[in-house]
């Protein structure tokens, strides 16, 4: 009889466990657009994050004139993680992207940068602009920036698999063999740069 009532004790203990856990997951978020009224450090942040996508399309797009897409694929795959460490090291900054339908397995997007990417999903199905937001999520503040699919070019990787070449295919099946990140068009959100602190 004792050890029942020590192993329903145990059984209650572990349910309430994974309830708080599962109530931690699940907690709502602030998300708030970025703008003049927003704190000193998210605007400066938000500026941080606006440099991130120029700096790695100017160097991939060098990379392109050397290699070629699929030359620069394994580029593309070292130097944009290499990016986001000079920028966190440089602004003091955790900073990374992140994406619902992510290519890296490292750059799938958590579940509360998951409901930042819905609710510019939904923005942009009722032709509302998608704004640089911040929000809170336990004692960390994130501000994400979208990323947008700019031009033809991001295309040739990221495009309608009917569209992009062999050759880029063969090579991104070998880099990134659960790839996701394809079927987009020119100004599709591709996803989010991070900062958190």
């Amino acid at each position: 009889m004792k050890t029942k009532v020590a192993l329903y004790i145990t059984i209650l203990l572990v349910m309430g466990s994974f309830s708080g856990i599962w109530a931690q997951v699940k907690q709502n978020i602030n998300i708030v657009e970025v703008d003049e009224k927003a704190p000193e450090e998210i605007k400066k942040t938000s500026e941080i994050l606006d440099k991130f996508p120029p700096t790695l399309i100017s160097e991939l797009t060098n990379s392109i004139k050397e290699r070629g897409y699929a030359g620069s694929i394994s580029f593309c795959k070292t130097r944009g993680p290499q990016i986001a460490e000079e920028f966190s090291k440089t602004f003091n900054k955790k900073i990374y992207r992140v994406s619902d339908k992510n290519r890296n397995p490292n750059q799938k997007a958590s579940e509360d940068e998951q409901k930042v990417i819905e609710f510019w999903l939904k923005r942009i199905k009722e032709n509302q602009p998608v704004k640089t937001v911040y929000y809170k999520v336990g004692d960390k503040t994130k501000v994400m920036k979208p990323i947008r699919i700019p031009n033809e070019m991001c295309l040739s990787c990221h495009g309608d698999l009917n569209n992009i070449s062999s050759e880029v295919k063969e090579v991104l099946k070998k880099e990134y063999p659960q790839d996701r990140a394809t079927g987009y068009k020119i100004n599709d959100l591709r996803g989010a740069v991070v900062a958190e602190f």
